[in-house]
């Protein structure tokens, strides 16, 4: 799906040869190359991970990784692709641009890299970082750093690059080339600061102090300003090659007959909060029958399923060809703000309230409702908890919320929380299988891990094959070095 990308952006270039390839070339091709594994692949681990969605009966291309049954091989290639389509353009971008004091470009290849850098952190813990895009200068095996240190990285490149002149009287026009913005460097800025503000949270079980310092500085800046709009990849059609990646994946390859369905855990929470619009927007009715269906979590061989059942039995997700690719959506940017202002008391808790409210009534709108108010009213399923309850029931709601609200758009982001927070635990009842205990959020007997949750993914084959320094193989359920909280 990269390359099917890259052919379509006409940047089958040599990137290190200036004289073949720019800046506005080499931004499309990163961006894509982060949109097309962010929102195919790695939208399919999140969401059978995050147990919004599961293997189908009748079908087998994911059964591996819904049991959790992953080895070296498994995400080869959207690792080498983000390293080799992604993190290697902004690279030659930034070079660049600094030989040209092309500072918006330096400054958006800044920011798109370390949100690169932090998504592979999230998934791997330990990733070549600093020198990993040192080839020019020999380092053909680079050595593997920890995540911690990696993340203290990431903070300082950001605070750099928001440094640069961005409106000197010379700066150069930004515009189709960024997918994202194309070109509004302000809203580059909040991008930025909200990342900062996403890389203090994820550690805050690790490291309190670095976050709570962290975010409390970025507050005391009276201008600063945090995503308030999606950002997302846009630019598909309905053609070969140029359609959404999940779709081209899963209604193209595989003709339309899917092999990813409703899971129960999802079903039976949005069933419960009565978050019956949103469910009909997520996931098409079964092609037999009139109501929602889901599976059980990695029951694709449930031997008690009638003979010959497959996914047309299920309701599967809605997708489309023209369904945008968020990187980070505006109801995740106002959900993280709405947490760090509880933590800290940054600023007042109606804010916070507020930011939680607004996060919905935008997941409402992004599936076509007006908002999301019908849930304000007094007992609604969502309704943030008042003010002066135990921190850890904001915690939970805003966490919560996310996890549904990203349903089937960021679902790898809700996995990452889940193993952050481990929100949502008791809210998520799986009341068809006796094998769930109800107030659980667990995995279903079926799967080779025992019950035991998913945390990461493993060290590439192609590492271990061309890179000595590539750390010791690691289990599936081994945790990141941020997972650190401790529930009572």
């Amino acid at each position: 799906m990269v390359s099917s990308c890259e052919d379509w952006l006409d940047i089958n270039k040599d990137p290190n040869n200036p004289s073949e390839a720019n800046e506005e070339l080499t931004l499309s091709a990163g961006i894509s190359s982060v949109a097309y594994v962010y929102g195919g692949k790695y939208q399919v681990l999140g969401a059978l991970w995050s147990q919004h969605w599961t293997q189908s009966l009748g079908a087998s291309q994911y059964t591996g990784l819904d049991s959790y049954d992953i080895n070296s091989s498994t995400y080869n290639g959207q690792f080498n692709a983000l390293y080799s389509g992604a993190l290697e353009n902004f690279e030659y971008i930034r070079k660049l641009a600094v030989q040209n004091q092309h500072w918006r470009y330096y400054f958006i290849a800044t920011v798109m890299q370390c949100y690169t850098y932090q998504l592979l952190a999230d998934l791997y813990d330990q990733i070549p970082f600093s020198e990993a895009m040192k080839g020019d200068e020999g380092i053909v095996a680079p050595h593997y750093e920890n995540g911690q240190d990696i993340y203290d990285s990431l903070i300082a490149r950001i605070d750099f690059a928001l440094g640069k002149d961005l409106d000197a009287e010379n700066a150069e026009i930004i515009g189709s080339e960024d997918l994202l913005f194309t070109g509004n460097m302000t809203r580059w800025i909040e991008f930025a600061n909200t990342l900062k503000l996403k890389i203090y949270l994820r550690q805050v079980y690790a490291r309190p102090q670095v976050t709570e310092n962290g975010i409390r500085a970025m507050y005391a800046d009276p201008e600063i300003r945090f995503l308030l709009t999606d950002a997302a990849m846009t630019q598909f059609s309905d053609e070969s090659g140029r359609r959404n990646p999940l779709y081209e994946t899963e209604m193209v390859i595989f003709a339309g007959n899917p092999n990813l369905i409703l899971s129960n855990t999802l079903l039976s929470f949005m069933n419960d909060k009565g978050d019956l619009e949103r469910l009909d927007a997520l996931f098409n009715y079964p092609e037999e029958g009139t109501a929602h269906k889901g599976l059980d979590q990695g029951d694709y061989n449930d031997p008690n399923e009638p003979a010959g059942t497959n996914s047309t039995t299920y309701s599967k997700p809605f997708l489309t060809p023209l369904d945008p690719v968020y990187l980070m959506s505006a109801t995740e940017s106002m959900l993280l703000q709405s947490e760090a202002i509880i933590r800290y008391n940054v600023k007042s808790y109606s804010t916070a309230k507020k930011l939680y409210q607004d996060a919905i009534d935008l997941a409402f709108n992004r599936l076509g409702f007006p908002d999301g108010e019908d849930f304000y009213a007094p007992g609604d399923p969502y309704a943030f908890p008042a003010e002066g309850s135990l921190p850890e029931e904001f915690i939970k709601s805003i966490i919560t919320q996310k996890w549904v609200s990203l349903a089937n758009i960021q679902s790898l982001e809700t996995f990452l929380e889940h193993n952050r927070t481990h929100y949502p635990p008791e809210s998520v009842v799986i009341a068809s299988d006796d094998n769930y205990k109800p107030g659980e959020f667990t995995v279903s007997v079926n799967n080779v891990t025992s019950g035991r949750f998913p945390k990461r993914l493993i060290f590439p084959e192609t590492e271990y094959s061309g890179n000595p320094n590539t750390p010791p193989r690691k289990e599936v359920t081994e945790k990141i070095w941020w997972d650190k909280k401790t529930d009572e």
